[in-house]
């Protein structure tokens, strides 16, 4: 059976054919990497991918390559010995002064390079994690993914900022086997000041999934004379009253190691300092 038809006959993922009713195009995102041996992106030993595209604009963003969409050349001038004839080839640069982000990859091919690691799944309690960029940005896609995923037997797990339409998270839930929602801030104005976005819906989204008792573990990270303080004391107390258990809320440090490549990308370096 391939795998849409799969999506059509599996009453386990019955949802997940939503999207198609539109009858428009699945918007399909570039891939920026694939870590292999992940320990920190859910249970167990993982795979985890990361797609390219984020509809916000965090100022401490660890990853500002995977802001936009489309493929990008970066160019570390540290490393770069400005040769007369440069490659503007990954491969050859022989310094490694050059780096493309953006690859495509089919889903065919993102399952083939997750069961690679079968093994090491099955012996630790593992599986596959999707992360960005924002994954919910192009949700549509990650349904398919993860329904793929699914009908190759893998645990998944959904690293979000939860800033997508609730149809995306109807769409998700029966394919999620946990979540890795960040809480960046509590206070709305905080939030669109430093994220670019408002986060009443993240709270919806974060509430729904609540509801739905979704395994959750909560990422709030801890940025000096941003989201450390008040603002971390009033995302502990949400977090509580929605009885989300301390110990699935995990502060995380903040940490300003990538300043190279907001200027390697030619892009404005917002990043705080870390204290």
């Amino acid at each position: 059976m391939n795998r849409r038809a799969f999506i059509g006959s599996s009453a386990a993922f019955a949802v997940a054919p939503l999207f198609a009713a539109a009858g428009r195009k699945v918007k399909t995102p570039l891939m920026l990497d694939t870590k292999r041996m992940a320990i920190w992106d859910g249970p167990g030993v993982r795979t985890t991918f990361f797609v390219k595209g984020c509809p916000l604009r965090c100022i401490w963003c660890h990853n500002p390559e995977s802001f936009s969409t489309e493929r990008q050349t970066a160019r570390f001038q540290h490393l770069c010995r400005h040769c007369d004839k440069c490659t503007m080839d990954e491969a050859t640069c022989p310094t490694r002064a050059l780096k493309f982000y953006g690859k495509p990859m089919t889903i065919d091919e993102i399952v083939a390079k997750a069961l690679e690691d079968k093994p090491f799944y099955d012996s630790s309690g593992g599986g596959v994690t999707l992360s960005g960029g924002e994954p919910l940005f192009f949700w549509e896609w990650v349904v398919e993914l993860f329904t793929a995923f699914k009908q190759a037997g893998l645990h998944t797990c959904l690293d979000t900022a939860l800033f997508a339409p609730p149809v995306a998270i109807e769409a998700m839930l029966p394919l999620v086997d946990m979540w890795l929602p960040d809480y960046k801030a509590d206070d709305d104005a905080r939030h669109r000041k430093y994220t670019g976005v408002p986060n009443k819906i993240i709270r919806k989204n974060l509430e729904r999934l609540v509801a739905a008792k979704a395994k959750l573990e909560v990422r709030l990270l801890v940025v000096p004379g941003c989201t450390d303080g008040e603002d971390l004391t009033a995302r502990h107390a949400y977090l509580d009253s929605l009885g989300i258990p301390r110990t699935a809320q995990v502060e995380l440090e903040y940490r300003d190691l990538a300043r190279s490549k907001y200027l390697a990308l030619g892009m404005t370096d917002t990043m705080p300092p870390a204290k």
